[in-house]
């Protein structure tokens, strides 16, 4: 079968981006506990970017020592074989599921206290850019068999948003900042306006982003790098906001977060980042004066059924701008490069 791998990360003396290539895998069998699915749709996460363009921190030595690398983990599919365990569960062929690329092991601490996202012995199967991929049951989610598997392919990202969004306690009447106008930013836009936020603000540097949020909902879009961007939003909001979320993994775009949240305001940080990912706070002003509150988030790990619940209320046609076949994957990871585009999808099976 055929398999997309990471090949490369940034050469930053070379100013050369990471490469990808297709390879020939063997066909993956599925254990009793497991199921195998033929892959459909699978989705250019954010964190592929970083992968690619190196900026990976202190990540960076152990990803170089796994290539070439297995990836992507936002995927639709179909199942193909089921274990014969799996099959007693009620899983059948032919069914439409998603899977979630992390695999947690219900004995820890953690995770008997409901806190699955952080799992002290998570296992991960990052094969999503594959013909074929082999899950362990629990790991499978079943979804509506009129389902359209290019809209279900973004459930695992839509686990991340929602988290997000919860944890920023975004309703109604709240004043909502969005640092980023990629494909979680964007979902944040929409359910900014489901939850009735009041005001919601998306900083970009990206043209074609800031104008894609105004298309998705947002009351304004604002360059992140221009001078007094913070005063000029502020003004439009009559405020600062209650409720800032920060997806870019930029550590300019953290501290403007900061410096827009309200007193008593929630700000969700959700992105991975790289190199000095430090964020200044000053002990008596922000937290101790403002009593602001910041939150880190990672993974959406309980929010599968929810998000697969809410995908018939988001718009997706608004934020996967590009779909290309397994065969042009090249142009697809060029599309990432050039940064102008929310999501794009591969559509595996051709």
């Amino acid at each position: 079968m055929r398999q997309l791998f990471v090949t490369s990360i940034r050469d930053f003396e070379k100013n050369t981006m990471g490469t990808v290539d297709m390879m020939e895998a063997p066909m993956p069998e599925p254990k009793d506990e497991e199921i195998r699915i033929k892959v459909v749709y699978a989705s250019i996460c954010g964190s592929d970017t970083h992968i690619l363009t190196g900026n990976l921190g202190e990540m960076e030595s152990t990803t170089r020592s796994m290539l070439p690398m297995s990836f992507g983990h936002e995927l639709s599919g179909v199942i193909d074989k089921v274990g014969s365990t799996a099959e007693k569960m009620g899983f059948k062929v032919g069914q439409k599921v998603v899977a979630n690329y992390a695999k947690y092991c219900g004995c820890c601490e953690n995770c008997r206290e409901g806190k699955v996202n952080l799992c002290s012995n998570m296992g991960y199967r990052m094969n999503g850019f594959s013909e074929y991929a082999v899950y362990h049951m629990s790991q499978i989610f079943p979804i509506p068999d009129d389902a359209d598997l290019k809209d279900y392919a973004l459930v695992e990202p839509l686990t991340v948003a929602l988290s997000s969004a919860e944890q920023a306690k975004i309703s109604y009447g709240k004043s909502v900042a969005i640092m980023g106008a990629g494909g979680l930013g964007m979902m944040l836009v929409q359910l900014a306006r489901l939850a009735g936020a009041s005001t919601i603000t998306v900083f970009d540097i990206v043209p074609e982003k800031l104008e894609l949020a105004l298309e998705n909902g947002a009351d304004y879009a604002l360059n992140s790098a221009e001078e007094g961007v913070a005063e000029r939003a502020i003004e439009l909001a009559g405020g600062r906001y209650d409720c800032v979320l920060e997806g870019t993994g930029a550590t300019a775009a953290a501290k403007l977060g900061l410096q827009l949240l309200a007193r008593d305001g929630d700000a969700v940080y959700f992105a991975m980042y790289g190199k000095d990912p430090i964020l200044p706070v000053n002990l008596q002003s922000d937290l101790y004066w403002d009593q602001k509150h910041i939150h880190g988030m990672i993974q959406g790990a309980w929010q599968f059924p929810k998000s697969i619940r809410m995908i018939p209320r988001m718009d997706f046609s608004k934020i996967i701008q590009k779909e290309h076949t397994l065969t042009n994957y090249k142009q697809a990871f060029e599309d990432l490069y050039s940064k102008k585009y929310a999501k794009i999808v591969i559509k595996m099976d051709e």
